[in-house]
């Protein structure tokens, strides 16, 4: 098919799969208390409901879903696994996609792996949600513009919030995912304390790293925050996941091993899973991050928490709790710079002051 479809989107459906395996947890947990509210609308008019979504957060997910409404794409074995079992494992996800025989197959995010499985559902209307990527191969694409959009509504949630009001949802106000995490187990508990975390003592979860190298707040500024809780009787906690969060982390206890008085602090990288992460995040006093996936986890827990923003559009992905502050410094940049190509290195970000950072989680506290 080629060209802009123009189909009118069936109003009598009776069964619908979303393909949102994200790779992203902040694009998740913002979109996800829409997808919640849309599951409702589903089992209230009889409609059956797929949510496909990314193997990664299957732990994290098992209570704010029913089981027979989830299926798990299995992205880490496919990237990890011999040839013959990458295929096994994409095709055994695709068939049971296609065994569900969807009236209307959809997607959010209009990433490739969303984009081919809608086109292979077997769906007898196919719908996307932008226009200006992957406008093939469609019944109906929606025009939905995620970051050119009114103040008021700047949001992404709004633009998630748009695609499910063509399916007959109207969404109210701006929410996260709804997670049912219960505070520490004892199995928990006892890892943690072998790790070396004293629950006793009020603790700063330290978020370090991003998916982005624009959003990095530098490894000598946390250093400096941490020395400053610490004097304030605070231990902080680092997390993290992967090679670029572990390096974060490496860089911050090397900094502080270089003190006067070394400051010791929790290495916590590669060590939790996102469900123990999230049953941390209900044990911290606060936590101080930068725009990512963890912040936006914590913030859905109802965590306090100070958010770092350097280029990224404040308004576009802030934390959608009240209990969490945005901190976005005041130098300006360039006219011409853009958040991959900053003349001066992202001094909007750099000269955000750790004693700035502690005021704010101080009277947040």
């Amino acid at each position: 098919m080629t060209g802009t479809p123009a189909k009118t989107i069936p109003t009598d459906y009776k069964s619908i799969v979303l393909l949102n395996p994200t790779r992203y947890l902040g694009n998740l947990l913002i979109a996800g208390g829409i997808i919640q509210l849309f599951l409702k609308h589903c089992q209230h008019h009889n409609i059956h409901f797929l949510l496909v979504i990314d193997a990664a957060y299957q732990e994290l997910l098992q209570e704010s879903f029913p089981a027979d409404s989830l299926l798990f794409y299995p992205r880490k074995q496919i990237k990890q696994a011999s040839l013959f079992n990458k295929i096994s494992a994409y095709l055994n996800c695709l068939f049971t996609i296609r065994r569900f025989n969807a009236d209307i197959a959809f997607n959010i995010e209009e990433d490739s792996v969303s984009h081919r499985l809608t086109q292979l559902s077997g769906a007898k209307f196919k719908l996307g949600s932008n226009i200006k990527r992957n406008k093939h191969g469609y019944d109906h694409v929606l025009d939905i513009n995620y970051s050119k959009r009114e103040k008021a509504q700047k949001h992404r949630w709004y633009g998630f919030a748009e695609v499910f009001s063509k399916l007959g949802l109207q969404p109210l106000q701006p929410t996260y995912l709804k997670l049912n995490i219960n505070g520490l187990s004892d199995f928990l508990e006892a890892k943690l304390k072998n790790l070396g975390v004293d629950l006793q003592t009020p603790l700063i979860a330290i978020h370090a790293s991003a998916a982005k190298d624009y959003k990095k707040w530098p490894a000598e500024n946390f250093s400096k925050l941490i020395s400053l809780l610490k004097r304030q009787g605070f231990h902080a906690v680092l997390i993290g996941a992967g090679d670029s969060d572990q390096e974060a982390n490496k860089n911050i206890i090397d900094n502080l091993k270089n003190n006067i008085e070394p400051i010791t602090c929790t290495d916590l990288c590669n060590q939790l899973s996102l469900f123990e992460l999230a049953s941390l995040f209900t044990k911290v006093k606060a936590m101080v991050g930068n725009d990512s996936g963890p912040f936006h986890l914590a913030a859905a827990l109802g965590t306090k928490g100070c958010v770092i923003f350097g280029p990224t559009d404040v308004d576009l992905w802030r934390p959608l709790s009240e209990n969490s502050i945005v901190i976005k410094g005041n130098e300006a940049c360039a006219a011409e710079c853009t958040k991959i190509g900053c003349i001066y290195e992202n001094r909007c970000l750099k000269s955000i002051k750790p004693e700035l950072v502690l005021e704010k989680l101080q009277n947040l506290l």
